[in-house]
C-alpha cells in the first residue's frame, strides 16, 4: 500500500524533529496507509544522522533531504528528489524559521526573518504545487499544508492585554509571523478548488535553541517539551483539526484569531 508522503522543513532539530518522531510513532494515518517522511535540513549530513538514530513503527520510513529554504536551488533540488523518488506530496509542513535577537538594527531584523520566515515558506510551497496536486494512481489522497506560526503573529490578540505574550515586545517577529498568517489565508484561496486542507499551527513556548535560547533555562521558566507540539502537529496532519478553519491552531485544542 502506497505511504503517505510528508516533508517537513527544519526538521532535524526542535520542533520539527518532534514532528518527525510523533509521525514515525503513529499508526492513525486518515486512509491507514504509513507514513514516509522527507525529513529535511539545511545540513543534508546533520539530517541523515539524526534521521539514523530515529525509531519508527507500524512500516513508517523517514529520509533526510537537503532542504535551505532561502535557496530557490536547494528548494529545487529538493521537488526534483521527492517526484523522483515518490512522484508525489500529500503532506507539506513548512517548520523552518527563525528569531534572531543578536541583530540590533530593527529594520535589519525585520528583513532577515521575513526573508526566512514569509518568503521561504512561500517558495516552498509554490515550488512543490505540482507534486502536491499529485494524486496516486489507486486512489485519491487528501493533501495538506501546514505553517508553523505562531500566536504572537495574533493581530487580533495583539491589543488584548489579557493575551498571555501582551508585553512581549519582539515586533519584526510578530510582523512576520502575522504575514504568514496572511500567506495562509491566501493559500487556502489559492488552494480552495484543489482540495488541498491549509492550516496555519502554533506550536507554543516551547524549550528548544530556537532564537538562541537554552532549552533548560526556557524550560525553568514555563517553556513546554518539544514533544508535546510535536503531538499536536499529527493532530492537525491526521484531520483532527480540521473543523478549526480559518484560526491559528495550538497545543491543547487553543485557537487564536488572525
Amino acid at each position: 500500500m502506497a505511504s503517505t508522503i510528508v516533508l517537513i522543513s527544519g526538521g532535524n532539530r526542535g520542533i520539527g524533529l518532534e514532528i518527525v518522531r510523533a509521525l514515525l510513532e503513529s499508526n492513525t494515518t486518515s486512509d491507514g496507509t504509513p507514513y514516509h517522511v522527507y525529513l529535511g535540513s539545511r545540513d543534508l549530513q546533520r539530517g541523515k544522522d539524526v534521521a539514523a538514530k530515529l525509531p519508527v513503527a507500524h512500516g513508517n520510513t523517514v529520509t533526510a533531504i537537503q532542504l535551505d529554504i532561502t535557496s530557490p536551488q536547494s528548494v529545487n533540488n529538493a521537488v526534483t528528489t521527492v517526484e523522483a523518488e515518490s512522484g508525489r506530496l500529500d503532506v507539506l509542513i513548512n517548520n523552518a524559521g527563525v528569531n534572531y535577537e543578536n541583530i540590533a538594527d530593527e529594520a535589519i531584523k525585520m528583513s532577515t526573518l521575513y526573508d526566512i520566515n514569509v518568503i521561504g515558506p512561500s517558495r516552498v510551497t509554490d515550488a512543490f504545487k505540482p507534486v502536491l496536486l499529485t494524486q496516486p494512481a489507486e486512489r485519491k489522497k487528501e493533501k495538506r499544508i501546514i505553517h508553523v506560526t505562531s500566536s504572537m503573529g495574533s493581530i487580533g490578540s495583539r491589543l488584548d492585554p489579557k493575551f498571555e505574550y501582551y508585553h512581549e515586545k519582539y515586533t519584526p517577529y510578530r510582523c512576520t509571523k502575522a504575514a504568514l498568517g496572511m500567506l495562509t489565508a491566501c493559500h487556502a484561496y489559492d488552494f480552495k478548488d484543489d482540495g488541498v486542507k491549509i492550516h496555519a499551527f502554533d506550536p507554543g513556548w516551547v524549550a528548544t535553541e530556537f532564537g538562541g535560547g537554552d532549552p533548560e533555562v526556557n524550560r525553568k521558566l514555563g517553556a513546554i517539551d518539544p514533544r508535546v507540539p510535536g503531538l499536536a502537529c499529527r493532530d492537525v496532519v491526521e484531520g483532527k483539526r480540521d473543523n478549526e478553519a480559518n484560526l491559528i491552531v495550538s497545543i491543547n485544542g487553543d485557537t487564536f484569531p488572525w
